[in-house]
């Protein structure tokens, strides 16, 4: 059956957290939505009482500027109920000339008039009448010039254009003061003779900018709200605030048009503004909600703690079993299904442990057997090619080297079969492999020539027994060729790891039999072994050596260390052996004796 297998990018989220996030989302979730529709529909409610109360605010205005704008009216038709001021504009009626002069009785009559009206009226900057051959009659006898030009009279076209009507001039500017304004609203109309209709003159009201200040200034729309006056053009004539609204706010509009003037009264109110009462209704109920849920997430991580401590504490264990200490059990502390769980687990470690033991001791002896059915291979192997080179003395009658031979062969016996120690020191393998290259020079000649270079202080290191003679016998049973053939031995240290060489600049190996040999080394470990000749009586078995040692590493130290072939150079081979390094001292052994540098 199947298992179905975690992805190792899920993230861990523990138990409680799971219960907790899910009491939170069931109390949260419907709160929000509650607290979303109820802003909602409180904003809107507030929204339409604005707009019906802005509605209002700005038809009351408009009626007030109505009064206003007639008593302005008013304010210039009175020069025509008056005998005298119609007699000196009709004495002024003519068109300009420099040589005009207004009489000082003429000023005095005028200026009495004008300041009659402007009496009481604070809005009132100034009022002056334009005669038409240039003089100007005002209430502000000192700051306002006694003559005008055609340069100061860019208004008048306005006012000429409503044929006696009242005009109401948007902000513009005033030259005809002696210091010149900027901005000034005005009302003004031609004043005529009442029988021929003959221009007279101008009279001109200007207001100060408190002028419609002064009707809107009992209006309040609170915070931010804005107020304008625009004219017939939709000029501004007025705006309560110091500025044009912000293009990038949201306004509740209301306006209002007078049919008698023609002047547009509008309010602008920001709905930020009308959220601000939501909001602090919002942040009082989300600061006594909040206070609610956490004394619910208090009571629901208590509650949870009767149910999460058993299922932590078996976690623990598990963990303590996954390090390998199979002798922890659990305490079960509830009669409900975590303690049949709980049970359960102290079962099934008990019987992991039974059987790990088993297992593992099984193992262990299939190991060691494995190891030294391995080196037992190893024994007869090079056996089996000394003895043949004796029987060849023997059979050439050559006494004397064949008494060196079997000499050296009972050293070789001695080391090999006498000592049944597993490890040996470097320096013990290096020279077995002297006594055994004395022996092969002995049937070689100068065919082989063999060299040894190894640092001195790799002589103590530990290494398996027989791992070096296994490659030297390799190129002497492979490499040989019609021409001498020269043999290495080294010793290096690779990232912490003992590394040993033998390099030949023999025939090599071909690309076909490399494949050969890599598929016995790494790729098909459970196969048996191949042999060059087969077995049987009188008959030598040759070509499990190198997989011997190979699989001896690999068993004794596992990946990466063991067996390795490079055949990339011109000539000849390397096979490396990487081993860890190991320095301990063996029990009631002695290195075999000083070595040779040569051989």
């Amino acid at each position: 059956m199947p298992f179905r297998k975690m992805s190792k990018k899920s993230i861990y989220v523990p138990l409680r957290t799971k219960f907790i996030v899910l009491f939170c989302l069931l109390i949260t979730v419907p709160f929000l939505v509650i607290g979303a529709i109820s802003y909602k529909k409180y904003t809107a409610g507030v929204e339409r009482s604005t707009v019906e109360l802005s509605y209002q605010v700005v038809n009351q205005i408009n009626i007030n500027l109505e009064h206003y704008i007639k008593e302005l009216d008013r304010l210039t038709l009175m020069p025509l109920y008056d005998e005298d001021v119609m007699h000196i504009l009709q004495s002024h009626s003519g068109s300009g000339s420099a040589s005009t002069y207004l009489t000082t009785d003429e000023t005095l009559k005028m200026n009495l008039f004008i300041s009659s009206l402007a009496f009481d009226r604070g809005e009132i900057e100034s009022i002056l009448v334009f005669t038409n051959d240039g003089g100007i009659f005002s209430n502000l006898d000192q700051s306002v010039r006694k003559r005008w030009d055609r340069s100061m009279a860019e208004w008048m076209g306005s006012v000429k254009q409503e044929d006696g009507g009242l005009a109401i001039i948007p902000p513009h500017n005033a030259a005809y003061y002696t210091e010149p304004k900027q901005g000034i609203i005005s009302v003004a109309r031609v004043i005529r003779e009442p029988y021929t209709n003959k221009m007279l003159g101008i009279v001109k009201v200007d207001l100060t900018p408190q002028g419609f200040g002064s009707i809107l200034s009992t209006v309040r729309l609170g915070g931010s709200g804005l107020l304008q006056i625009t004219g017939k053009d939709q000029v501004m004539l007025y705006s309560a605030a110091a500025g044009l609204p912000d293009s990038s706010e949201s306004y509740i509009t209301a306006s209002a048009q007078s049919a008698y003037t023609g002047l547009k009264v509008t309010s602008l109110i920001p709905r930020t503004q009308l959220r601000e009462d939501a909001r602090e209704l919002t942040n009082s109920t989300l600061i006594v909600s909040i206070i609610a849920l956490m004394a619910a997430y208090a009571a629901a991580i208590l509650l949870s703690n009767r149910l999460i401590k058993p299922i932590a504490h078996l976690q623990s264990k598990m963990r303590q079993v996954k390090r390998g200490l199979f002798r922890e059990r659990a305490t079960v502390t509830t009669n409900d299904e975590i303690g049949q769980l709980t049970e359960g687990f102290n079962t099934m470690i008990g019987e992991i442990d039974r059987l790990v033991k088993e297992v593992y001791e099984t193992r262990l002896k299939e190991r060691e057997a494995e190891l030294l059915a391995l080196q037992s291979q190893i024994h007869p192997h090079f056996l089996y090619n000394t003895l043949e080179m004796v029987n060849m003395l023997a059979l050439q009658g050559s006494t004397r080297e064949l008494s060196g031979v079997v000499t050296s062969l009972g050293k070789l016996l001695r080391y090999t079969v006498g000592r049944q120690d597993p490890m040996v020191y470097v320096l013990d393998e290096v020279k077995f492999v002297e006594a055994y290259l004395k022996i092969q020079g002995m049937r070689l000649g100068d065919k082989l020539q063999a060299v040894i270079h190894m640092d001195s202080s790799f002589d103590y290191c530990l290494v398996p027994k027989l791992i070096l003679q296994p490659l030297i016998e390799n190129v002497i049973e492979h490499a040989m060729g019609p021409d001498t053939v020269h043999l290495a031995l080294t010793a290096a240290v690779q990232e912490d790891d003992l590394i040993l060489s033998v390099k030949d600049d023999g025939i090599g190996i071909s690309g076909e039999r490399m494949k050969e040999l890599e598929e016995q080394l790494y790729r098909d470990k459970s196969r048996s072994v191949p042999e060059s000749e087969p077995g049987g009586f009188g008959r030598i078995r040759k070509g499990f050596a190198l997989r011997n040692v190979h699989q001896r590493l690999r068993l004794l130290y596992g990946e990466p260390y063991g067996l390795y072939i490079d055949n990339t150079a011109e000539r000849g081979v390397t096979i490396s052996l990487r081993l860890p390094m190991h320095w301990e001292a063996l029990n009631n052994a002695e290195p075999a004796g000083e070595r040779q540098e040569g051989a």
